[in-house]
């Protein structure tokens, strides 16, 4: 039932002819008690309780803003804890690149959280009209925040962690120093000895080799019947007393020289025979190599010549060896060189 207060307005109202909308906000103007009447009919209970529920909605948003500031703060005294560790671990960088990558991600979690507020805030704004979709919306910021909490904590205790796994690893590395030094130490003296064995070695494959080729030119002179017996008949092994008296008369004569004179002294031996085939008389001027090369067969053909000289009949250049490359040998058939090959 309309209340006397309600019963004047109405006789004041029927004095008013409204006929445009201009009409209405001219009664308006003239009595703004109407206004708060006329809202009470167009507007509901909630929605006049609005400003109340969005101031409660601030407080609750002031109290989000409070936690992150805690949060950012938590932040900064982690990044500080994060540069002091950078320099601990200067020398482990593969390692400061693992935590640099973990501080990264806590970084761009920041963000995302400071991205979350600023849409948060940008909801409030927009939102007034739906507040219990703006309380789940916070309900959610919320949980987030804890959970960004935790996250903070524990890579805390990981950064702690990892101070002490880097101290350990520098006393590792000091031990490793001074393992490495010893090791240098003894591969020192190591190389030392080996370049003492090197030339002992040297030294005795020398000897060897001389030993051996002294005892394989023994061997042919010993039984040279029976190495130049396949080619000659009537073999005669001739001393060099029987010809020496020939060769210091050529070189005193002038037919050779003192380097040619002493070069053909210093031919292995020389052997007299008949060849077999054709009985022809001939002289053969050997060298005697275990291991035959190309300055041998030069030097062969070198004596024989000078023999031929001074001997006046048919010197063939002979080589005797163990040991020849097929490349040496070819080189010796087309020299016109006799090659005999020897097992030894």
């Amino acid at each position: 039932m309309p209340t006397q207060i309600e019963k004047d307005l109405e006789k004041q109202m029927e004095q008013y002819s409204i006929v445009t909308f201009a009409d209405i906000l001219r009664a308006l103007k003239s009595h703004p008690d109407w206004l708060e009447e006329l809202r009470k009919i167009i507007l509901t209970t909630e929605l006049l309780e609005l400003p109340k529920k969005f101031d409660e909605l601030l407080k609750r948003v002031e109290k989000i803003e409070s936690d992150v500031e805690i949060l950012k703060q938590d932040v900064a005294v982690l990044k500080q804890d994060v540069a002091v560790l950078k320099q601990d671990v200067a020398v482990l960088k593969q390692d400061v690149a693992v935590l640099k990558q973990d501080v990264a991600v806590l970084k761009q979690d920041v963000a995302v959280l400071k991205q979350d507020v600023a849409v948060l805030k940008q909801d409030v704004a927009v939102l007034k009209q739906d507040v219990a979709v703006l309380k789940q919306d916070v309900a959610v910021l919320k949980q987030d925040v804890a959970v960004l909490k935790q996250d903070v904590a524990v890579l805390k205790q990981d950064v702690a962690v990892l101070k002490q796994d880097v101290a350990v690893l520098k006393q590792d590395v000091a031990v490793l120093k001074q393992d490495v030094a010893v090791l240098k130490q003894d591969v020192a003296v190591l190389k030392q000895d080996v370049e003492i064995l090197k030339k002992d070695m040297a030294y005795l494959k020398g000897e060897f080799g001389r030993f051996k080729g002294k005892d394989f030119e023994r061997t042919i002179k010993d039984k040279h019947y029976a190495y130049f017996g396949k080619l000659l008949r009537k073999t005669k092994l001739v001393q060099f007393e029987e010809i020496l008296q020939i060769i210091d008369d050529a070189e005193e004569k002038g037919l050779i020289k003192e380097e040619q004179r002493d070069s053909l002294l210093n031919l292995d031996i020389i052997v007299k025979g008949q060849i077999k085939s054709t009985q022809k008389p001939v002289v053969l001027a050997v060298e005697i190599s275990y291991s035959l090369y190309e300055d041998d067969i030069e030097r062969a053909i070198e004596r024989a010549q000078i023999l031929a000289q001074i001997l006046h009949e048919e010197v063939i250049p002979t080589v005797v060896t163990a040991e020849v490359r097929e490349d040496v040998e070819k080189l010796a058939d087309n020299k016109g060189i006799f090659l005999i090959k020897v097992d030894y």
